[in-house]
């Protein structure tokens, strides 16, 4: 038998064999971080369908033992990703009883390909298999799978995006400023997003176009393999970190002895009105390592070094505004003393540090001062 491997089958080939190692991999390490299992059973489900399609590319499927194979796993997809969400969300969720029955359609459609498979390894003719198969009604059925993915992603995809949207802000990163499973999670709902309107895309041209046109199944088979690709990358990338509540942030992940330098940095050696002051010399001049001093700025202040320093010059510029420094200096002429080495710069930061512009922020104080006069 002479197999020829196309780019399509190449794509999917690279796309199940990444998953399926990197879902060994989040399986191993699901003790420490619990969703790493669903995470790791879902591109799982993701390299079993794309298996099959490369059975079928690769017209391996009238081999006995091998069409027909029960792998009706698209009905998992959209629930595993839900309770992946969930579960990163919330390292203590825990599946319960009633849980369970989001897989039912599922089990269902999995069990109902297992009878097919079993009743068509009865004979290795491929078609009596066929026959035996149509009996079944194996088309229509496997039809309906396709059409119920469609409210079934909706569904799921609403939920874990209100459960996101819901849960984001109480939560932070222990390990990095950015949380890189968070980016990774939005990135993925839309990716998810994208692979349903591509699914109901196909399954509506359907109606319109004829077999000469496939190659947009295979299109979309490729996608699914990159796709699978990305998640088993980045998710075995972020298969250590570990998100947790604000709340629950404890005063020993922060170096008190940093802290206070920083703050002598600011409020005594006024560091932050050098316009060119970057991290890594903030960094030496504090005599802290660059990454350690990020950390800590992050983790105290809930900010990006960027964002701390702008904070810094707004509050300075505030300072020296309420002491009547105008009178003697231009607004401009002070935003700059204070580090901001342009105008529109300073207009913009001020505005999202305060929530008013510097006329706005003069004028309310002005009338608070006249109101306490009388």
């Amino acid at each position: 038998m002479n197999l020829s491997i196309s780019i399509f089958d190449l794509i999917t080939l690279i796309g199940i064999t990444t998953g399926f190692i990197c879902s060994l991999v989040l399986l191993f390490k699901s003790r420490k971080k619990r969703s790493n299992k669903f995470l790791a059973l879902g591109i799982l489900s993701f390299v079993w369908l794309t298996t099959k399609v490369l059975i079928l590319s690769l017209d391996l499927w009238e081999i006995h033992g091998i069409g027909f194979f029960p792998n009706s796993v698209e009905l998992a997809f959209a629930p595993l990703f839900y309770f992946y969400t969930l579960t990163l969300l919330d390292q203590t969720f825990q599946l319960k009883p009633k849980d369970y029955l989001h897989f039912l359609p599922f089990l269902i459609s999995q069990s109902y390909s297992l009878i097919v498979y079993l009743h068509t390894m009865q004979t290795s003719v491929y078609s009596e298999k066929l026959l035996i198969a149509q009996s079944y009604f194996f088309n229509e059925v496997k039809a309906v799978d396709d059409y119920l993915l469609i409210p079934s992603s909706i569904l799921y995809f609403y939920l874990g995006f209100t459960q996101l949207q819901e849960k984001t802000n109480n939560f932070k990163l222990i390990h990095t400023s950015i949380s890189a499973d968070i980016r990774f999670l939005k990135n993925l709902l839309f990716l998810l997003l994208f692979l349903f309107l591509l699914h109901l895309s196909n399954l509506l041209l359907n109606n319109f176009l004829d077999y000469s046109y496939d190659w947009r199944w295979n299109l979309s088979h490729a996608i699914v393999a990159l796709i699978v690709y990305y998640m088993a990358i980045i998710g075995f990338k972020n298969a250590d970190i570990l998100l947790r509540k604000k709340s629950e942030r404890k005063q020993e992940d922060i170096d008190t002895n940093i802290i206070d330098k920083i703050e002598q940095a600011i409020l005594e050696e006024k560091m932050h009105l050098n316009a060119r002051l970057s991290i890594s010399e903030f960094a030496r001049n504090l005599e802290v390592e660059e990454k350690i001093l990020s950390n800590a700025i992050n983790t105290h202040y809930q900010k990006n070094f960027k964002s701390f320093i702008n904070q810094a010059r707004v509050n300075e510029v505030k300072s020296r505004l309420l002491r009547g420094d105008l009178e003697n200096f231009s607004l401009l002429g002070i935003a700059k003393e204070c580090g901001f080495n342009s105008e529109a710069s300073f207009y913009r930061i001020f505005k999202n540090e305060t929530q008013s512009t510097p006329k706005q922020f003069i004028n309310n104080n002005l009338s608070e001062k006249s109101k306490s006069k009388e």
